[in-house]
């Protein structure tokens, strides 16, 4: 019908470098799924060098004895392999809070408190006028 994608078919491709094409007609994206376990296998240096670090919940920025930032400053790691980490780290994040129901409305109640509160706030100073 006109408007729809009636596409159904899907294809490996085998290319002769050895990597395979998927053809996959109508998906615009893929989003990740619980893929945690395979964050760490993929980049196991990451979790390697993070368990140098000094404190236990560093998060790689600013902290002193950062064994990551000290990887990233020698060469050791790779920025480029850092920052596809850290964008695979904030897909994964993004999928649980979708995922978390709860979170979100939790999240929805919070966000209406502010606004509530920043109108009110807005409210009263021009009162004050």
């Amino acid at each position: 019908g006109r408007g729809r994608h009636t596409t159904t078919a899907r294809e490996l491709v085998p290319l002769p470098s050895g990597a395979v094409l998927m053809d996959t007609p109508g998906i615009r994206g893929y989003a990740l799924w619980d893929a945690e376990e395979g964050l760490g296998t993929v980049f196991a240096e990451v979790g390697e060098l993070a368990a140098g670090c000094r404190f236990n919940d560093c998060a790689h920025g600013s902290e002193p004895g950062c064994a990551v930032r000290l990887a990233l400053e020698s060469g050791l790691l790779e920025q480029r392999r850092w920052d596809s980490y850290r964008k695979m780290e904030r897909e994964l994040a993004g999928l649980r809070r979708r995922q978390d129901v709860a979170g979100q409305r939790r999240q929805g109640r919070e966000f209406g408190k502010l606004a509530k509160a920043a109108a009110m706030s807005k409210d009263h100073r021009g009162r004050q006028r």
